[in-house]
């Protein structure tokens, strides 16, 4: 921790990382109910209207990789703040897109942007608060990404209601301006000068190097890409699963959703309260079992071709997220907290990419089988990598080391 932040840093600062955490939500799912209108906009297929979704994902994944490793070169104001004001112009231009291509273009930058907002509150997570103060702030920020994705579809259905698209994209621009212009007030640099890398190319890739190198963090950076399969798989096949297979309608979907949402809510305020007490790393053992038994569940239900069994399987596996994603983050950023910059971006181009991956996977076929096994097989491969790395020596003071107390 910074000894120099402000001490007062922590209550404070939370409520504005997590709103930059729900902006980087917000970018791509509160058009989507507008998406068709996009598409008649330019004349376009409905896959060219959905891989403006696409652009932004990719260019938060790839953006993370880049941004972490910079913020550790130059401090975490600078491009926080960059990131925010860029967000802000590159909406605005969008909302001006005379053409497809020229919209998918904006989006990747987009998402280039958005992701300096997400890699770097991460890095100001490790860079100011210690041990159980940082689970608790995970915890939060946690919480804040499961629940934007329900609140975001439902403020563009009102938004469609007055504007479209290009409106939809100036409101997002409005919001990055004010929640910049705060963070220019408020924000504190919590990254001194003396803990600073060289800002050149070959010390940001031995920055990224050295963070790899780190096994403890190299095991929860397993664990993230796992737990990233599992969320994503989901995403990607339960709609089919839930609508072909058990005969759900798109209305009961969204419900089913929004509950499992609600589950991982209230996971991760779960953690946030119990983290001092018991520890990221038991949460973190407890949310990987209860996920693995989700699995298993959701599998009896294939198997016995249950509706309830399987949304109790699915409730039980994606709600123990909430546990999961707080305890496993707050483990990899104090195994690596010199280097915070580089590992926010890790575990964030990690788990997307992991995600980009497991969701056509849990798709193919149509079979709601593909789904258990992609389940299943993230649910597994978290705690096993854990594990592995916890028999390693000198792996003990990362994996099993007591929170510290705020």
């Amino acid at each position: 921790m910074n000894p120099a932040a402000d001490r007062a840093a922590p209550r404070r600062l939370v409520p504005l990382l997590a709103l930059f955490t729900a902006l980087v939500v917000f970018t791509t799912d509160v058009y989507m109910p507008v998406l068709p209108r996009l598409q008649d906009d330019f004349a376009t297929s409905a896959a060219g209207a959905a891989a403006t979704l696409s652009a932004v994902l990719v260019g938060i994944a790839g953006g993370q990789l880049v941004v972490g490793p910079v913020s550790d070169a130059v401090g975490r104001r600078l491009p926080l703040l960059a990131g925010g004001a860029a967000y802000a112009v590159l909406h605005v231009l969008s909302a001006l897109a005379p053409s497809i291509g020229t919209l998918l273009a904006l989006r990747f930058a987009t998402g280039l942007a958005a992701a300096a907002c997400l890699v770097v509150t991460r890095a100001i997570v490790a860079d100011t608060y210690p041990g159980a103060a940082a689970g608790r702030a995970f915890a939060t920020l946690g919480a804040v990404a499961s629940l934007a994705p329900v609140i975001a579809p439902l403020l563009g259905g009102a938004l469609a209601r007055v504007t479209g698209w290009r409106g939809m994209f100036l409101v997002l621009a409005g919001a990055a301006v004010v929640l910049t212009a705060v963070a220019a007030r408020a924000l504190p640099e919590t990254l001194p000068p003396d803990r600073r890398i060289a800002a050149r190319a070959g010390a940001i890739a031995r920055e990224l190097g050295a963070v790899i190198a780190v096994r403890p963090f190299l095991a929860y950076l397993a664990a993230t890409g796992a737990i990233g399969v599992v969320l994503f798989g989901y995403i990607g096949a339960s709609s089919f699963v839930l609508q072909d297979g058990f005969g759900l309608t798109p209305q009961q979907y969204s419900y089913v959703f929004a509950l499992n949402a609600i589950g991982i809510v209230t996971a991760s305020m779960t953690t946030r309260q119990l983290v001092a007490r018991l520890g990221s790393t038991r949460i973190l053992a407890a949310g990987h079992a209860g996920s693995a038994a989700g699995a298993a569940v959701l599998a009896l239900g294939v198997g016995l071709h249950s509706l309830a069994v399987v949304m109790a399987g699915l409730f039980l596996a994606i709600a123990c997220i909430g546990f999961i994603i707080p305890s496993v983050t707050t483990l990899a950023m104090g195994a690596a907290r010199t280097r915070a910059g580089a590992a926010s971006g890790l575990l964030g181009i990690v788990q997307f990419t992991a995600g980009a991956l497991a969701s056509p996977l849990a798709g193919a076929g149509g079979s709601p089988w593909a789904l258990v096994a992609v389940v299943g097989a993230g649910a597994l491969a978290g705690p096993l990598a854990v594990a592995f790395v916890a028999r390693r020596p000198g792996a003990a003071r990362f994996a099993g080391a007591a929170p510290e107390p705020e």
